[in-house]
């Protein structure tokens, strides 16, 4: 019990200690969610396409629209890159 008592009195300094700034938490974050969504666009050769800001598929805002290239190649990134565009919008980007 003494033994605890110890390792708990000399590690509580430790972590106490981590003051990792949330905010460039979150900064290199969304830096490695945005590398990462470009590398998917790139492998799937949309690079040229405006990154989604959402990834519903039936996007109300584009309803009666005609399907232009560059709806066309956002819903195929929405698809394609759907786990690295989660990330970005988890992350607080685009």
């Amino acid at each position: 019990m003494r033994t605890l008592m110890v390792l708990v009195a000399l590690t509580l300094p430790l972590v106490a200690c981590d003051r990792t700034d949330p905010a460039k938490v979150a900064a290199e974050r969304r830096a490695k969610a945005q590398a990462a969504m470009e590398e998917c666009k790139k492998r799937v050769g949309l690079q040229d396409v405006a990154t989604p800001t959402t990834v519903v598929l039936d996007d109300p805002a584009s309803h009666g629209q005609e399907l232009t290239a560059q709806l066309a190649g956002q819903l195929r990134l929405k698809v394609q890159c759907r786990a690295e565009l989660d990330e970005l919008l988890a992350a607080g980007g685009p």
